[in-house]
């Protein structure tokens, strides 16, 4: 769900619990064309988030899919109380990911999830960047 102004910032998106209204748990990327010819086979994500009101062990995850949004691998998951705290942005986060070895789609697509015990449990998020690079694979 895309908000205009909050926390200070701008032009963010929200993700909550979503128990009553499904599409505000998940924000999506559109489907990114990957060259097959540069092999992406690394990516990193680098975000910036805000949580309001997340109890101690709700969460937000990070997910991929490479076959059209079929189905879904998760990259990571940051808990409220263990990797974040309410009331404070989280700038430049990282999260870097390899996928399976014979990983060779032509596109890739993101989603940011909530999981959380309240409705009114908030993560705001901007600033969504990702890279992608070839890495020789161990064998």
């Amino acid at each position: 769900m895309h908000v205009d102004s909050k926390f200070g910032r701008n032009g963010i998106v929200m993700i909550k619990r979503g128990n009553t209204d499904f599409d505000a748990a998940s924000v999506y990327s559109d489907s990114i064309p990957l060259n097959k010819n540069r092999g992406y086979n690394n990516f990193k994500v680098v975000f910036s988030f805000y949580a309001n009101s997340m109890e101690v062990n709700d969460r937000f995850c990070l997910d991929y899919s490479s076959n059209g949004s079929s189905s879904w691998r998760r990259a990571k998951c940051w808990r409220s109380g263990a990797d974040f705290e309410n009331g404070t942005w989280n700038d430049d986060v990282v999260k870097q990911f390899r996928p399976s070895v014979n990983f060779a789609p032509n596109s890739i697509r993101f989603r940011f999830r909530g999981f959380s015990s309240d409705n009114f449990d908030r993560v705001f998020i901007e600033k969504v960047r990702l890279f992608g690079r070839k890495e020789p694979v161990a064998r």
